[in-house]
């Protein structure tokens, strides 16, 4: 494997016939690391004369500035990867430095500075155990290992590891240790009756902390389930009891529930409605059953907007009982609409395109739903039907040729009902809106890439469609050809 590689991207666009200024400069990747790697692309387009281009890398004292590029370019373009050692910052660390561009012919002159970070790669130590928390009595087993600039596992001894308590207190230490490929093996036995607490392991500036603590697993445990949440129009509701033991295996037993709907404390006279459920869990560990709502009226409104779950699960043969509690939330809100994928400006005679999402109460996707989409734009209103695929999207396409100022856009799924007596609680589905403004250029020119959708795979090629007008005007004059240029670059973190 190769050194890592810095990347500097510089993009440069002059048009022919101009003496001055070029449309755009754009330079990407403020930070270049030492001692790796650098690159800068360079790229040149429309020229309609013999150029000298100078691309430097100058820093405060200016004898160690670095040349990238320096050429006569004859050619009506040019497109240039230049790759170079990155120097170290001469303040150790860090050090803030310039990069020079310059272009020099006949009627074109031009210059411009940006500036970039040189960051000095430091070697980092690592510190691992064996476990996050030991039990008195128990080793405590760790791993250090050094890289170096390369990422390469340093063989170079550690000049002091140090172990200490709760309190501060230094409890044990090794000097000059010497690893063996690499990687540093150490070990400490804690005492029947150690200090409780959080422990820190020390190496060349890195900490690593471990806990020390009394505990007792719990013989088996019990998990309630129920969904996020419940809407007032749902029928039914699945609650699920399950019992596992701490090394896996599931727990036989009886199963005990209680779901119950508590009344608000304005009307105290409506009383708490509940049912109780009784099990047996299968040979998974679990009792499952659903659970008719009718019972609840989860429409009236005089009772709080949550369910409350209490369960027991009692060990088969032993008579050990669990218990374990939960509560589920009841909406009104039965869907909703979203926009994704939807620009918030638009331009005049390029189509705009964008999705709708249709979503339950509980964040599931609806799918073959039917969505509505009404367009305004000045005193023209119109709508189309679509409906959602297995994702719950819905994808559209709107011809923009007749619109002016600002256009609205609503996604719709059902009708309200209003109508609702006071004292009942009435089902909604949220829409969503759009409000888009027409695209301004000074130019008047337009270009978009259309979104791709999702990450998208290194080893693959990719289809791209660019929507774009382009104004004669901006052209110039005796231009025959248009080119476009993608700059592709990796997102940080990736």
């Amino acid at each position: 494997m190769g050194a890592p590689v810095t990347c500097l991207l510089l993009l440069l666009h002059l048009t022919a016939g101009t003496s001055a200024e070029p449309h755009y400069v754009v330079v990407s990747a403020a930070e270049l690391y030492h001692p790796h790697t650098g690159t800068v692309s360079v790229h040149l387009g429309d020229l309609n004369e013999t150029v000298r281009v100078s691309v430097r890398l100058e820093r405060g004292d200016g004898p160690s500035a670095i040349t990238l590029l320096e050429r006569e370019v004859r050619e009506p373009r040019l497109h240039e990867n230049v790759r170079f050692q990155v120097p170290a910052p001469s303040g150790g660390q860090q050090e803030v430095a310039e990069l020079h561009v310059s272009i020099r012919g006949d009627a074109l002159q031009f210059s411009e500075r940006k500036k970039v970070l040189l960051r000095a790669l430091q070697p980092g130590t690592f510190v691992q155990t064996d476990k996050a928390v030991y039990k008195p009595g128990q080793t405590v087993k760790f791993r250090i290992v050094s890289l170096d600039k390369d990422f390469v596992p340093s063989t170079r001894k550690l000049p002091l590891v140090t172990v200490q308590d709760p309190s501060g207190n230094r409890i044990a230490q090794w000097r000059d240790v010497t690893p063996q490929q690499g990687i540093v093996d150490l070990s400490l036995p804690l005492s029947a009756e150690p200090a409780l607490g959080t422990y820190g392991i020390e190496a060349q500036g890195t900490r690593h902390s471990f806990s020390v603590e009394e505990y007792v697993l719990p013989k088996f445990k019990v998990t309630l389930e129920l969904p996020p949440v419940v809407t007032v129009l749902d029928e039914t509701l699945l609650l699920r009891v399950c019992g596992r033991y701490t090394y896996g295996k599931p727990v036989l037993g009886r199963v005990q529930a209680i779901l119950c709907l508590e009344e608000q404390q304005a009307y105290p006279w409506y009383g708490a409605r509940c049912t109780e459920l009784t099990g047996q869990t299968d040979s998974n560990g679990c009792f499952s059953t659903e659970v008719e709502m009718a019972p609840f009226n989860l429409t009236h409104s005089g009772y709080e907007m949550s369910l409350q779950a209490l369960a027991f699960l009692m060990e088969e043969g032993t008579g050990v009982k669990l218990t374990v509690t939960k509560s589920c939330d009841i909406v009104s809100e039965i869907a909703m609409v979203t926009f994704e994928d939807a620009d918030k400006t638009y331009k005049a005679g390029i189509p705009y395109t964008g999705k709708m999402l249709l979503k339950a109460a509980g964040g599931s996707a609806l799918k073959n739903e039917k969505l509505q989409l009404f367009v305004s734009s000045g005193d023209e209103n119109k709508n189309q039907t679509f409906l959602t695929d297995e994702s719950g999207r819905a994808s559209f396409e709107l011809d923009t040729s007749g619109w002016t100022g600002w256009v609205t856009l609503r996604g719709h799924f059902k009708q309200v009902n209003d109508s609702a007596e006071h004292d009942r609680v009435s089902p909604s589905y949220w829409d969503d809106e759009r409000y888009l403004k027409p695209f301004y250029s000074k130019s008047q020119s337009f270009l978009k890439i259309r979104w791709l959708g999702g990450r998208l795979p290194c080893d693959q090629a990719q289809q791209l469609q660019v929507d774009y007008v382009i104004a004669r005007e901006a052209l110039g004059n005796g231009s025959r050809s248009l080119e476009f240029i993608f700059l592709v670059s990796p997102s940080l973190g990736d």
